[in-house]
């Protein structure tokens, strides 16, 4: 259903829905369910994971603020280089979103009973995910970087948006770094970690 109705409004825009923030947290919800099927076949937890981010992506979608109404796009956001730079950032942050449930479970985990073991699987699979995260995240901003000055004539402009995402590219960052920063190399203290940097990406969305 969801498949249709983002082939829907591509078909009436005439473009990929990613013009707005109704169009991309549908993104994000779809992009969240491919990865639960998908993934669910190796490892199970990935369908509740899945359907809980995608769930929390298309409930974000239906709120007053988000404007679903299909418009035109302004002529310096016409660009195949807006499609390229919010497809992979929505991929980043649908990855994010797992990792921070996740890391949400382990921790829940933790306070219920300590289980160590348990943590330390979370822990694998966070690291994993981390990779393909940290990658899209990049080569997002840095694609952005280069549609930014296409269009307004200069590659980084320290507006709200770009430091924000800069903040949480470095937050991540440490994370993938997690063995050279000690109080990281705890498996709580990393989920702890990898839960509150999820509240940097959300400040970046929005």
């Amino acid at each position: 259903y969801l498949t249709y109705c983002i082939t829907l409004r591509m078909i009436i825009s005439g473009r990929l829905p990613f013009s707005n923030g109704h169009e991309t947290l549908l993104t994000i919800g779809w992009l969240s369910q491919a990865l639960a099927i998908i993934g669910n076949r190796k490892l199970k937890v990935c369908l509740p994971v899945g359907i809980l981010v995608s769930g929390f992506a298309l409930l974000a979608s239906s709120l007053s603020d988000m404007d679903p109404k299909i418009t035109p796009l302004m002529p310096v956001l016409n660009s195949p280089l807006l499609s390229i730079h919010v497809s992979l950032m929505m991929i980043s942050y649908t990855l994010a979103g797992f990792i921070t449930l996740i890391s949400f479970a382990a921790i829940l985990t933790h306070l219920i009973r300590t289980n160590d073991e348990v943590e330390e699987r979370f822990l694998i699979l966070n690291k994993l995910l981390l990779y393909p995260t940290l990658f899209t995240m990049t080569i997002g901003i840095f694609t952005g970087a280069i549609w930014a000055n296409v269009s307004w004539g200069d590659y980084w402009a320290w507006d709200p948006k770009e430091t924000w995402a800069l903040i949480t590219l470095l937050l991540y960052s440490f994370a993938f770094h997690a063995s050279l920063i000690p109080p990281l190399q705890k498996s709580i203290n990393m989920h702890l970690f990898l839960f509150f940097a999820f509240i940097s990406l959300l400040v970046t969305y929005f």
